[in-house]
């Protein structure tokens, strides 16, 4: 064998042992994986402590299923208002958000109103009457008269000094005069809902019923006159500009009013506003220098102090829910219902918050 021979005799068999090392190398790798694997395994049982993420979801203050019933201004951006199931909500952003209190009962909450920024009152179904006195961090319920018959309460409305009144079923119509710690009643019951309340100076006070009825007082509710008017529909609402100027709504769009104190009384009906859906509640806007009504199926009307120039509108083009109360504050109406929104009564835009 001449020398180059030799040497690629020598390479082929150092070759060959650089192999047969590498393959001894790799099949103790792969015998000792396993055994690998379980050791850190075990060492991660042992040591290492897993941590569980769990993400809170936490529900909306109000949910597609919530009716808001009441709604009330409180000051600047601050309202409070109330609906279905004990729910009490407020907001410091003028309706964008809201926060539930606790109410402590279970009942539908009809209405709320406010005295200042700590002292509130609310009502409801079963003749429920709630106050607070520290901005709604505790609501506590007080006695109220009862009737044995039925006993839910409508409206209330709270007035200076703490006073306030309340209406509802069986003619119920009763008073505060300590920011609703006490109540007492001021007419004997009857098989009449009565529907809103207003005060308009220091001795009378005007309710608005069912049957198109109204009942007056002016000696601070010790005795009341019964008013029967030409309205076929039952009111809802009754609002004050004055003493002199009042505004009633109701059923199938009726309109009430009167600009002589209650020596005469305007009635519109249905075929001369335009209006034919049942209006919940009305407010006198100096914004806009007309009354704004807002009601069922997404409408609202507005019109003149003398009851003319009617003009119903849809608050939406998309929004057809019904809405039994608002709150005008300036140019802007903070309406609740089935839906919860901010209607600007200049521009004529509704912006939706909660539904």
């Amino acid at each position: 064998m001449n020398v180059a021979g030799q040497n690629l005799a020598d390479d082929n068999a150092s070759d060959t042992e650089e192999q047969s090392a590498f393959k001894k190398i790799l099949l103790t790798l792969v015998s000792i994986l396993p055994w690998a694997i379980v050791a850190t395994l075990l060492w991660a049982g042992i040591f290492v402590k897993p941590k569980a993420v769990i993400e809170e979801v936490i529900p909306d203050s109000i949910n597609v299923r919530d009716n808001i019933f009441g709604v009330a201004h409180v000051g600047g951006d601050v309202y409070l208002a109330t609906g279905n199931y004990g729910k009490m909500l407020i907001t410091q952003d003028g309706g964008k958000t809201w926060v539930n209190q606790d109410a402590t009962v279970d009942v539908h909450l009809q209405d709320v109103s406010s005295w200042d920024e700590d002292r509130a009152v609310a009502v409801g179904n079963a003749g429920v009457t709630l106050m607070t006195e520290d901005g709604g961090e505790t609501w506590v319920s007080v006695e109220s008269p009862k009737s044995d018959v039925a006993n839910k309460l409508l409206k209330v409305h709270t007035y200076p000094g703490g006073e306030a009144y309340a209406v509802g079923e069986m003619g119920m119509i009763i008073r505060s005069m300590d920011y609703g710690k006490t109540w007492q009643q001021l007419r004997e019951e009857n098989d009449i809902f009565m529907n809103d309340v207003v005060k308009v100076d220091a001795n009378t006070i005007w309710v608005s019923a069912e049957y198109g009825q109204i009942f007056k007082s002016i000696d601070n509710g010790e005795t009341w006159e019964e008013i029967f008017t030409d309205s076929p529909n039952s009111f809802a609402a009754i609002a004050a500009k004055s003493p002199q100027e009042i505004v009633i709504v109701g059923l199938a769009g009726v309109v009430v009013g009167t600009s002589d104190g209650g020596e005469t009384w305007t009635y519109v009906s249905p075929e001369q506003s335009g209006m034919t859906e049942h209006m919940m509640d009305v407010q006198w806007s100096d914004a806009i220098d007309r009354w704004v009504a807002i009601g069922n199926k997404g409408k609202y009307m507005t019109f003149t102090k003398e009851l003319t120039d009617f003009e119903p509108m849809n608050i939406s083009t998309t929004d057809y829910t019904s809405h039994s109360e608002m709150e005008i504050v300036g140019d802007k109406a903070l309406a609740v219902g089935a839906t919860v929104g901010s209607l600007d009564l200049k521009t004529k835009v509704w912006t939706l918050y909660h539904e």
